[in-house]
């Protein structure tokens, strides 16, 4: 029978390679935050100059819908870190799996936001409108499944105690 070292390398593995992929995700969502997005909305600000007081109001809630992107990734990096060390089952593991759930929930929220302010202030283009009503319903709905999985986290936690007191 091969050693559990030897079983645990592809998992290992997979859990490198989505840590190191989550990283790379994180530095393009901060380039976007800190540089495309600030550029971008100039330049649409400049090319619609009777648009341009959304400047500011949309970049904020894009910058700010992009933090949840953060958060929900450095929440996943760390609950794999927590994979990888096999301490997932632990009470502290679920504070990280209630940050993704607040992330996707927060960006939905941040979603109907923008989708209110430009409905109110312009009509705006209809595909970017959907794209919005997609985050709120997509978040929603991620979050609901979160909270399916936070619960059978626990069950297991709650089992792999129980076990552990009988043995």
């Amino acid at each position: 029978m091969p050693s559990r070292s030897t079983r645990d390398m592809p998992t290992r593995f997979a859990v490198d390679a989505l840590r190191a992929l989550l990283v790379v995700a994180l530095l393009v969502v901060a380039a976007l935050q800190l540089a495309v997005l600030p550029w971008l909305s100039g330049v649409v600000a400049e090319e619609m100059p009777d648009a341009a007081f959304l400047r500011w109001p949309l970049l904020g809630l894009s910058i700010l819908g992009l933090a949840c992107v953060d958060v929900g990734i450095l929440c996943t990096i760390r609950l794999l870190g927590f994979t990888r060390r096999g301490d997932v089952f632990s009470a502290l593991a679920l504070r990280w799996v209630d940050g993704i759930i607040a992330a996707l929930l927060a960006g939905s929220v941040v979603c109907l936001a923008t989708v209110t302010y430009q409905a109110s202030a312009v009509g705006g283009p209809p595909l970017f409108s959907l794209m919005l009503l997609m985050g709120i319903v997509g978040g929603v709905g991620m979050a609901l499944l979160m909270i399916v999985m936070r619960s059978l986290l626990v069950q297991a936690t709650t089992l792999r105690v129980e076990m552990a007191a009988v043995i």
